[in-house]
């Protein structure tokens, strides 16, 4: 598991995700970040492939999703691609 700040959180509110939208081979600067809620990893991945289709960039860009663990901060969850 990766463990980095989480950035900004709802309080009170445990199931928040981030996305961070990779152009780059360096995962550290990505294009974009996303924070929002889900109801389950499950429905996180699914919204953060939404999100990533969303955002404007190369075909090849990619999300590393990661979940809040309630105390600041974020854990590794999936690496989300594009269909190819």
């Amino acid at each position: 598991m990766t463990y980095r700040p989480f950035g900004i959180y709802v309080t009170g509110t445990t199931d928040e995700y981030r996305l961070d939208v990779v152009t780059d081979p360096e995962p550290d600067t990505p294009q974009a970040v996303t924070y929002f809620t889900a109801a389950d990893v499950d429905a996180a991945v699914r919204q953060a492939s939404r999100l990533l289709v969303a955002v404007d960039g190369p075909a090849d860009r990619y999300g590393e999703l990661y979940a809040h663990d309630g105390d600041g901060a974020a854990v590794y969850v999936d690496t989300i691609h594009l269909p190819a």
